[in-house]
Formats: structure tokens, sequence, C-alpha cells
């Protein structure tokens, strides 16, 4: 965060033009600092106020300089090679392109100038600066560096020949498994999938929403869920019964938190890990992939005074993600808000964050009643899934409260018939109901081999555009492993309520009627989204189809 504090006045000045810090966050933070003795930038951080991705993005905007997501690009190992680990640490810069001429580093440094004359001197070749984010470009540098000096695949493969001449079995499997745990970081698991069969045992990652088969391993290697049973703090003897658990694990200086369930199958048990990063960047709306035009109706929706706002869709589909993106556009230092979720998996210090304990009785409902006695202004509800929390939620929210909340419905008017099955009336829900976000995650196009195509007859009919004569897709490269995709982004919906959708659901009228209704207030299905971002060359159309079905 040194870049803010260099040139204070000129970036906060851009940081407010943009809408993303006020006076108010300033104040806070100065007053923050007398205690902490931090930059006034590095709290206005850690308190939620801005992101990394805001300061990057803002320095490039200022300096002239090109914004790099070193996320969605692999560097050339010959320019890793230029310079070593301890070299691209200490002067704040991750090398990624090369030729004969010059070389393309993405920095966080406030010392362009003494970057670029390290590099000159370093390489004889002509440096070419672009912008990054601090977090990212340390964990890029920690991470290809270490995997460029250690092939994890090899050393799996090495670890599992010398398990299987282990034939008494007195081998250690936790090399393995470090290796293991490595190789899904690296890449970009969500989920570890351990799934015994009848003649090996297969190991997947899920990567980007989609599952990949890694390898195979030999049936004698079933002590690897024993193995990582006893690390979940599972009971190893119950080998009948479901279970669940849990461990930490250090992985490239990031800490992360595996969440460890176990069901028995015919061949065995199945473990399935998911790999959650313990401290996490947070992502705004832009990032997620919410078009320009709908940010405006998502700020209206965000802010009103009172009553619900829904994000709906399947599990693993973003809504908290989403949900936190849209809360740190409220201005935190005018309202108390207050969450109750399982887990909580972000952290922001300015909202009181508290997580269900079921065994001690501390639900999604009873947190509502609790949270109504601390004077909120705003109350985050992680999931509603049950008749009480339907109740005690929309009550909150008609007692002059924001209650904001997830829901699993395919479509966001599929939240009106389900909160009616959860025992909602509809005058209650008609008078309460502020806004609804459905939303699916579907994968981008990998930029690195990106290409058009003249798409079939049937694609066209698809999509609903006879006229359109070339769209992209990915060819498959080193950088997304032959997939043709790199990283995902946002399709979604959104319903805002109004006097006339009000009485509609208050008379229960058919979701037909109140659809067709919406669109002439300018509403756009899921579908419409996921259309214009294929028309753009974001995804594809098979990626569509795989998200949204036929």
């Amino acid at each position: 965060m040194a870049e803010l504090e260099k040139v204070p006045k000129q970036i906060g000045e851009l940081l407010k033009e943009k809408g993303l810090i006020r006076d108010s966050h300033i104040e806070l933070a100065l007053q923050d600092q007398k205690v902490t003795r931090e930059r006034v930038g590095e709290i206005l951080e850690r308190l939620g106020f801005i992101s990394q991705f805001d300061i990057a993005t803002t320095i490039a905007d200022q300096d002239g300089r090109k914004y790099v997501d070193v996320d969605q690009k692999r560097p050339m190992p010959s320019s890793l090679r230029l310079f070593n680990l301890n070299a691209c640490l200490t002067n704040k810069f991750l090398p990624y392109f090369n030729d004969d001429k010059e070389v393309i580093v993405v920095t966080y440094s406030d010392d362009v100038d003494g970057l670029e004359r390290f590099i000159s001197r370093a390489t004889g070749l002509k440096p070419r600066v672009r912008q990054g984010e601090k977090s990212k470009i340390i964990n890029a540098i920690q991470y290809y560096y270490y995997f460029l000096e250690n092939p994890v695949e090899k050393l799996i493969q090495k670890e599992m020949q010398l398990l299987a001449g282990d034939r008494d079995g007195v081998r250690s499997l936790d090399s393995f498994v470090v290796h293991l745990l490595q190789l899904a970081v690296k890449a970009r698991a969500s989920d570890i999938h351990i799934r015994p069969m009848d003649m090996s045992i297969s190991v997947a990652f899920r990567v980007d929403g989609v599952m990949r088969a890694q390898f195979a391993l030999p049936l004698t290697f079933k002590r690897l869920i024993t193995t990582l049973k006893m690390r979940s703090g599972m009971d190893i003897s119950e080998q009948r019964l479901p279970q669940d658990g849990s461990f930490s694990e250090t992985i490239l200086n990031n800490q992360f938190d595996f969440r460890v369930s176990s069901t028995v199958c015919p061949y065995g048990e199945n473990l399935v890990m998911r790999l959650l990063p313990t401290k996490g960047d947070f992502m705004s709306m832009r990032q997620l992939g919410v078009f320009e035009e709908d940010l405006d109706l998502l700020t209206e929706i965000f802010n009103e005074p009172f009553g619900i706002v829904l994000l709906t869709g399947p599990t693993g589909s973003g809504k908290t993600t989403t949900l936190y993106a849209a809360v740190r556009r409220l201005n935190l230092t005018e309202k108390n808000i207050l969450t109750v979720e399982n887990p909580i998996e972000y952290r922001i210090p300015l909202i009181r964050q508290t997580q269900i304990n079921v065994k001690a009785g501390y639900t999604f409902a009873n947190a509502i009643r609790y949270f109504l006695r601390h004077d909120p202004d705003v109350i985050l509800v992680g999931e509603i899934r049950d008749t009480e929390t339907a109740q005690t939620a929309v009550s909150a929210s008609e007692t002059g409260h924001l209650v904001l909340s997830t829901l699993h419905t395919n479509t966001a008017f599929g939240a009106i018939p389900r909160l009616r099955s959860l025992g909602i009336p509809n005058f209650m829900l008609a008078d309460s109901l502020v806004g609804v976000v459905s939303q699916r995650l579907v994968r981008k196009i990998c930029p690195g081999c990106k290409e058009e195509y003249h798409p079939p007859e049937s694609e066209l009919t698809y999509l609903r555009e006879p006229d359109v004569r070339l769209l992209w897709r990915g060819r498959g490269c080193e950088d997304c492993r032959g997939s043709g995709y790199m990283g995902r982004t946002l399709i979604y919906e959104i319903v805002r309520s109004n006097r006339e959708l009000a009485g509609m659901i208050g008379r229960d009228v058919d979701l037909e009627t109140m659809e067709s209704a919406a669109r002439k207030s300018g509403y756009r299905t899921i579908f419409d989204c996921a259309v214009r971002k294929v028309m753009l060359g974001q995804t594809s159309v098979q990626e569509v189809i795989r998200v949204l079905g036929h």
C-alpha cells in the first residue's frame, strides 16, 4: 500500500471520484492509525473500504500503465529464469514475458524508476512495467518459483513408487499428502475427490466448477483415506457411516482450511476435501462480471433502508462472494451490520460477524432474534433453508431492517414460490421483498488460446442469434492445461420489486405473468446475460449449455 502513501492526495481524489471511499472512511482510518501505527492505505484495505484491485487499477490509470491480473496469465519459464525468488520478492515484481529485446514485468512497487534500472542492469533488456495487486504478485512469485524448482507431478510419481515398494506398509504417507495438496493448489482446485473403484483409486480435482481426473492409485493406497481421516479428526474405526472433519495446512506460505467429508460406497469410503484459503481477496462487482449498467440497480437495491434482498442459485454458484461484494458497497461507517454464517468466509473488521453453533442452540433463526437487540441496520443471514429462519428473517425486514440472505432456487422469480412454501404469506412477501438476484458461474475463455470460429447453425439456434458470423472459443494451451478456459465469471438476472410486482405477488399471480410484466420494466433473464457474454467473447456456447442446459 506504499503507493497510496507516496501521493495520497491524488490517489485519494481518484478513489473518491470512483465512489470507492468517502471522507468518513479516511477519518476512521486516521483514528485507527493512532492505535495501530499502520499506513492509512493499509487500514483502508484492512477495514474493507478498498481492495488491492482498486489500488492497482487506480495507480495504473494515473501513471498510464496497463493493469495485469497475474492469475490470468502464466509467465514464461525463460522470463522466470532471468531472475531468482529473492530478487523478485525484494524488488516487488513478477517477470512474465521476454524476447531478445525486452522483458515485461508486473509490479506493486512505488519505485518504478528504480525497478527499471535494476532490470536493465540484471538482464541488459528493455523493461516494460505493468501494474498488479500486491498479494497476487507475492503469491505468484512464490508459486511459480517453487514449482519451477519442484515439479510436484514428478514428486508425486516418485512418492508413489516408494510407497508401492513398501510391502510392510511402514512408510508414512505424509509426504504424499503434502504433494497432493500442493498439486491441488497448483491446479487452482476447489475440491479434491478420492474415489475408490473396483480396480483402482481415482484422484480428481474440481477446477472452475468442472471435475478433472488427475491420476489413479493402486488399491494398496486405501490407507491414504485412513491418513486423511486421522488428519481431519474423524473416527477411523467407523467405516459404515458418513463423517465430517477438517484440518489446516500451510502451502507456499498461505494458510488453507480443508473441510473433509466421507461417505460409504460399494468399493469403500469416498472422500471429498474442499480447499478454503483462510485469507481471500475481496472482489468487486465489476471483477465478478456485473455489467456497468446493472451496478446502479444493485446499489439501489442494497441501499434500501428495510426489506429483504435474496441471492439465489445452486451450491457453489458464488452467492456469498456476490453478497459480500454488495455489502462492501454499503457505507460501513454509518451502518451497523451483523451477520450469522456457516462458516464465516470473508472477514471484515467493521462488520459484526458470527457463526452458527447448532449444539449450543445458536441457529440462523435464533441469531436474528438476538440481533434485534443490537440496533442493527443490516442483518446478513448466510442461508434461508427452513420455515423458522424464513419467517424470522421476513419479520425482521418488516420492523425496519434490511435483511440480506441466500436461497436455493433456480431462477429469481422462483424465490417467490419457495418462500411461500416456507410459510410466508403473500401479503408479507409483497410488502417485504426488495429484490432477488439469481446467478451462476460460467468459465471464461482462456486469453492465452482464444480464437475466432464460424459457429454451426445449432449454436446460432440455441443463442437465438441467426445473423452472427463469428464467435470465440479456447483452443487449449499450457496456461489453461488444455481446457480452453481460465477462471469464471457471473451470469445473472435481477428482479427489482416495484408497486406492480408487489401487487401481483399479493394477488398470487402466476410467475409467467410476473416475468412478462417485469420485462416491460427492463428485466433480462440469466440466459439473456449469458448470450451477451458469449457475444462479447467472454465465454462459449458450450459452457452456457453446460451450466444452463438446453
